[in-house]
Order: C-alpha cells, then structure tokens, then sequence
C-alpha cells in the first residue's frame, strides 16, 4: 500500500522502508478502527439528531468518493485512486465521522447508528481491498455472518445513494460545520485552553448541534461581540469565543502590542518601497503589485490588532 501510494503512473518508484512504514501504520489504523466499534455496547433507543446528521453526510461522502475512484481506476490512475480512499478513511470516516456519532463517555451507542457505520466500513473495505487485499478480507470476514465460501474478492461496491442535489447540500452544510469546529479548535490551541473546557461560541446564526458536540461549546446567537473576544470568519460570517475566564489580559495586551509593532515596523518598510519612484519604475509590474498587497494586507492586519487592544482595554 505504501508502495501503490506514491507510484505516479510513467514514473519509476524510489523505494524506501518508510512507504512499508505508512503502510503498516494504515494497517494499525484500520484494525484499531474495527477494534474500536466492536468494543462499543449497542442499546435500542432513539437515534440522536448529530447521529443522523452524521450518517446521511458520510453516506453522501462515500458515495461521492466511490465514483471519483472508480473513475480514476477506469483511466489507470492507481495510486490517485488509493490517494482518494486512504484520505477518505483517515480524514474523514476517522477523523471526522466517528468523532460525531461517538457516544459520551461509557455510554452505549444506538442500533441505527452503530449498523449504519459497520455498513459504511464494510464500503471501506471493499473500496480498499485491491490495494490491501489481506487485512481487508480478514476484516470482512468478521465484521458480519458469512457464508460458506464467500469472500470479499466477489462482493460489489454500492452505488451512489440518494438524490444528488440532496447529497451536494449535506456535503456543503458539514464542510462549513467543519470549518467552524476547526475555528474553535484553533483558538483553543493558541490561547492553550484545555479541550475539556467548555467555551461559548457566538453565532449571529442558528448553529448544527454537531457544532456544539465537535467544539465542546455552548451556541449563543448574538450580533454583537464582546470586547474581551478571540474572532474569526468562516465564509463571510464572524464568530466569537469569549475569553475573560481563559486569558490574562495583561499578557494578550502584551502579545498584540509587540505583533501591532511588528507590523507597523513592516508597513514602514513597504511603504519605503512603494514611495520610491526609483524602485516604481523600474521594478517589475508583478514586484510592484505584491508590495502594493503586502501593504494592503498589513493595514488590515494592524486595524485588526488595534480592534483587539482597544476591546480589551474597555
């Protein structure tokens, strides 16, 4: 496999022990994977509504992905067909989709849910079986009852399911989700909140509950920001994280006053450029246009931290 992931086709394959290295890891992976699901204790109760949003995002992804492989493995394309499935697992399925149906901690999981994801990673399987045929077919064999000779080598791939338009909305609606979980998680990791602490994230919007799961974050819908606030946009929509509980506000002051600084001291140094006649008019059209966006870019850096010292100096 990790051979097969870095073989361009016409290019010649420079061996190395770390591609048997990745290979093997990806083997782990997956086992712990089934390892993993087997592990949870299934109870009959209601589907929770992250559970189902999760289920129908990931079954539009899986068939999204399944035709781009199929696609690619009809024009020959192997390791960008391996490529697409090892990035579907990890990033995805792995990364993403069993994060928004897992249960709390100790907690059981729901019949429909946990079915649901054993038939997705049956898909997985058989998407990766070409490439790893070995781990795939013993994995296969005991994720469900099986007859007498059956194997994994005769089982089809499904194909896509549900309408297209329906698919393409779910698909839109939880990158933006993503996105969003992916803002918070940022935030903590600067400012070093543990992730065990619940935050509030300001919304001018109504939110997916599976933002609330992912971010582990308390929704409040406002248009307003309030000073002592970490910011950023998804699309062209601003969210908030309160800070006042987290930060030392002598220290942020600090911190945005040294980069306010910085950035002045590097807006100086463009403008320098830009007010040379000299330099205009000689330089390259590109040169000029890049130092006309760095100082673009830099005004709007130092607007924003201004913004930031005066919200928390109020």
């Amino acid at each position: 496999m990790g051979i097969l992931l870095c073989a361009p086709a016409g290019n010649d394959i420079l061996y190395d022990d770390s591609l048997c290295e990745q290979g093997r890891n990806f083997c782990n992976k997956i086992w712990n994977c089934f390892r993993m699901m087997k592990g949870l204790e299934v109870q009959d109760f209601a589907q929770p509504e992250t559970s189902k949003i999760a289920t129908k995002w990931f079954n539009a992804k899986l068939a999204e992905k399944a035709a781009e492989v199929a696609d690619l493995l009809h024009k020959y394309r192997l390791s960008e067909a391996l490529m697409e499935i090892y990035k579907l697992y990890c990033d995805e399925f792995s990364g993403w989709y069993l994060e928004m149906i897992k249960p709390a901690y100790q907690q059981p999981i729901d019949r429909a849910t946990y079915e649901q994801t054993m038939q997705f990673f049956d898909q997985l399987l058989r998407l990766l079986h070409p490439f790893m045929p070995f781990i795939t077919e013993e994995l296969w064999q005991n994720i469900a009852e099986r007859k007498e000779g059956e194997s994994i080598m005769n089982a089809t791939l499904n194909g896509a399911n549900g309408d297209a338009s329906l698919n393409g909305e779910i698909l839109a609606s939880v990158e933006e989700l993503k996105e969003i979980v992916s803002g918070v998680r940022n935030v903590r990791a600067s400012k070093n909140i543990p992730p065990k602490e619940r935050l509030t994230l300001i919304s001018p919007n109504n939110l997916d509950p599976l933002v609330e799961k992912l971010a582990n974050c308390d929704i409040q819908i406002s248009e307003d920001k309030p000073g002592n606030a970490a910011s950023f946009i998804v699309g062209t929509t601003e969210y908030a994280i309160p800070l006042d509980a987290f930060i030392n506000v002598d220290e942020e002051l600090a911190k945005l006053e040294a980069d306010l600084q910085h950035q002045e001291g590097f807006l100086r140094g463009v403008m320098a450029k830009l007010n040379n006649e000299r330099f205009v008019a000689n330089a390259k059209p590109e040169i000029v246009e890049l130092e006309r966006k760095k100082k673009a870019d830099a005004e709007q850096r130092i607007a924003a931290l201004k913004a930031n010292i005066a919200a928390l100096k109020k």
